[in-house]
């Protein structure tokens, strides 16, 4: 049956369909009679840069035979390609929804069958239940558990993770990152998973993030009393960064499957209530949204996570132990799978750290503008569209028609090597109201990270040449 292309598109028809083969897999035969179904957007606007995602309360019946019907609801997570002709495009040519798809059907299996038959008493690495999933070129829909309806819940990005979090958060992801790296040893990880290749076209599009997130730093500076300098040291930072960046890529190091967007948010918990006292313990953690992931160094999941979700108090602070724990946990974990890397001490480890901290420096200063602001345009709920109305329908389809027609032909171009003053056109016009933001001093989250974060980067010399 035919994928919907989105929430709204949603029938009875395929909710039975879809469910109907996902509980076939357990009990060939059974039917599904959908009582009543609901749906609702499942992530803030701003937050879905890869997909959209709606949220889909099912309650249905189950039968396979006379006399066996049970009554049965399902709380689902539903991911379709952006609306947005111009996203959807460039993540066709990511292939971030075909990354994600195959993490859910393929990857996260064959890696847990792979820890399970060498390390079986090593818990495996956890990602919500996949239901259903389609991909044909023209269709697209990956089916999850919604786990919000287990427990399972997000930190507060403006808050931060603290210690505790980002200690089970980097334990989570040195086992993504030590398992890949071993399997990859015994079967060619890309071999079979072509798509997770790094591609140098990632990198296009970091050069116009990187120059205005830059000016609103500049402008950040400038409302703090005594860092006239570093404003003028930042000012004149792009070639310098973007240097040390491409540097960066040059050297690959040790290479396994990276989440690629490691955040906050990405970062689901769930915790045990003891009845007795108010104190919650931290019982479950389940990592999710895999569309930028690729085979790179690892060193880029914790340096994005520890620059775009922690303080720099707390960087400060624990830097040590939590780096020892990812060491150990990596380490130890390759060691057991038969893969052990060879004069990987901690000292070296550290010089890793430390050579890829431009890279934290540069995604930890855009992603922080991106998701704290309270102006940026797509942080904003988007309002119906008049074309959504059944009678305009041909009307909308033309439209979107001469949209992806116009998308596919600047995709190329704005990816290209020369794309970043393409690109600039667009990130200017969707940074300037984060810089008025900062400019005014009403987010004081959003301000006290980013000096944090430009005194942070001075102190380690990333401005100087």
């Amino acid at each position: 049956m035919k994928a919907p292309s989105g929430g709204k598109r949603i029938t009875k028809g395929w909710l039975e369909f879809m469910l109907a083969e996902h509980e076939s897999r357990e009990r060939p035969g059974t039917r599904v009679s959908v009582a009543d179904f609901a749906v609702r957007q499942g992530i803030p606007p701003g937050e879905g840069f890869n997909s959209d995602l709606v949220l889909v309360d099912v309650t249905a019946e189950l039968s396979n035979g006379p006399g066996e019907a049970q009554e049965k609801t399902y709380h689902l997570a539903a991911k379709f390609l952006h609306a947005d002709p111009f996203a959807a495009e460039i993540n066709r040519r990511f292939q971030s929804h075909i990354k994600e798809l195959r993490m859910y059907a393929e990857v996260v299996h064959e890696l847990n069958a792979f820890l399970a038959a060498r390390v079986p008493e090593e818990s495996p690495i956890c990602i919500p239940n996949m239901i259903y999933g389609k991909e044909n070129g023209s269709e697209y829909v990956l089916v999850m558990e919604n786990i919000k309806a287990a427990g399972y819940m997000t930190n507060d990005k403006r808050k931060g993770l603290d210690v505790k979090h980002v200690m089970r958060s980097v334990e989570e992801i040195a086992k993504v990152h030590a398992v890949s790296y071993a399997y990859n040893k015994a079967h060619n990880f890309l071999e079979k998973f072509p798509c997770y290749q790094f591609k140098a076209e990632y990198l296009n599009v970091i050069p116009a993030f990187l120059k205005f997130s830059l000016k609103n730093c500049v402008a950040c500076l400038n409302t703090v009393k005594g860092k006239e300098e570093l404003a003028k040291k930042v000012e004149n930072a792009y070639p310098i960064l973007s240097k040390k960046f491409y540097a960066l890529h040059d050297y690959f190091g040790n290479a396994c499957l990276c989440h690629g967007d490691f955040w906050n948010c990405n970062i689901m918990f769930k915790y045990q209530q003891h009845d007795d006292d108010q104190e919650q313990t931290l019982e479950g953690i389940k990592l999710i949204d895999w569309g930028n992931s690729s085979w790179h160094n690892p060193m880029i999941d914790l340096q994005y996570l520890l620059h775009t979700s922690t303080t720099l108090e707390l960087r400060k602070t624990h830097i040590d132990d939590i780096l020892q724990k990812y060491h150990t946990v990596f380490t130890s974990l390759t060691t057991k799978l038969g893969a052990p890397l060879p004069h990987y001490s901690y000292s070296a480890f550290r010089e890793d750290w430390d050579r890829t901290a431009i890279y934290g420096f540069i995604l930890g200063n855009i992603t922080i503008q991106g998701t704290l602001s309270t102006t940026y345009s797509g942080n904003k709920p988007q309002g119906p569209s008049v074309l959504d109305h059944g009678a305009l329908t041909p009307i909308r389809l033309v439209v979107n028609s001469i949209k992806t027609g116009m998308a596919k032909l600047i995709g190329p171009i704005i990816l290209g090597p020369n794309g970043a003053k393409y690109m600039g056109m667009f990130v200017g016009s969707m940074l300037k109201p984060i810089q008025r933001e900062i400019l005014s001093g009403t987010n004081e989250i959003l301000n006290a990270r980013l000096l944090d974060a430009l005194c942070e980067a001075d102190e380690k010399g990333l401005f100087d040449e």
